[in-house]
């Protein structure tokens, strides 16, 4: 029975239980599942062993390698609470519609896919702020409404500059975050652990 290779280094909790999750659903052939931290192996072993699977490890330098065999006809338990110990300490800090300089039309796209793949790294971001042009980002007709809204949906904070809304007044068209001052934002950038900008 040929066994199937999940590699999940390098997310952060809970997105190796997730994966794990999507791929037992159904599955009858072992799967083998690659992390690369202490958390995300005892996560991922206690909700396989939930499923009614069983569980092999074997170490391989810093990773760690679960084999994981469903079988037929386990009951299901209630799957334990995910142990997250990872403080959330980044601030995203965006001060454009674009990423990078150079070809607007370029930056937009990759804006778009930095915020898209952001989602993955949710659960260590506190805060996303948004000032002078990347204001717009957080009003109707944005093209990354959406990852804005998902990261929101995520926990991540979203504050978004009032002085630059009203500076291109779009303050009325604001559709995710919360409008803030430069004092919050102030306060938010120097608390962080680290500050990304795109």
């Amino acid at each position: 029975m040929k066994t199937r290779t999940l590699d999940l280094r390098g997310l952060s909790c809970p997105l190796p239980v997730i994966r794990t999750k999507e791929a037992l659903d159904g599955a009858t052939s072992p799967i083998e599942v690659i992390v690369d931290n202490e958390g995300s192996m005892t996560n991922v072993t206690r909700f396989a062993q939930s499923q009614g699977a069983e569980v092999t490890l074997r170490r391989d330098g810093n990773d760690y390698r679960l084999t994981i065999r469903p079988v037929a006809g386990a009951v299901a338990t209630e799957p334990p609470p995910i142990a997250c110990s990872i403080t959330k300490s980044l601030v995203v800090y965006v001060s454009s519609e674009h990423m990078g300089q150079g070809d607007d039309a370029l930056g937009a796209v990759l804006m778009e896919a930095f915020l898209d793949t952001l989602s993955q790294f949710a659960t260590r971001i506190s805060h996303l702020v948004c000032v002078n042009a990347g204001a717009r980002l957080a009003v109707e007709g944005s093209p990354v409404l959406e990852q804005l809204r998902q990261l929101e949906q995520m926990g991540v904070q979203v504050l978004v500059c009032g002085t630059c809304l009203n500076h291109f007044e779009i303050k009325d068209r604001l559709a995710v975050g919360s409008v803030s001052n430069m004092f919050s934002i102030i306060e938010t950038l120097a608390g962080a652990g680290r500050i990304i900008q795109p």
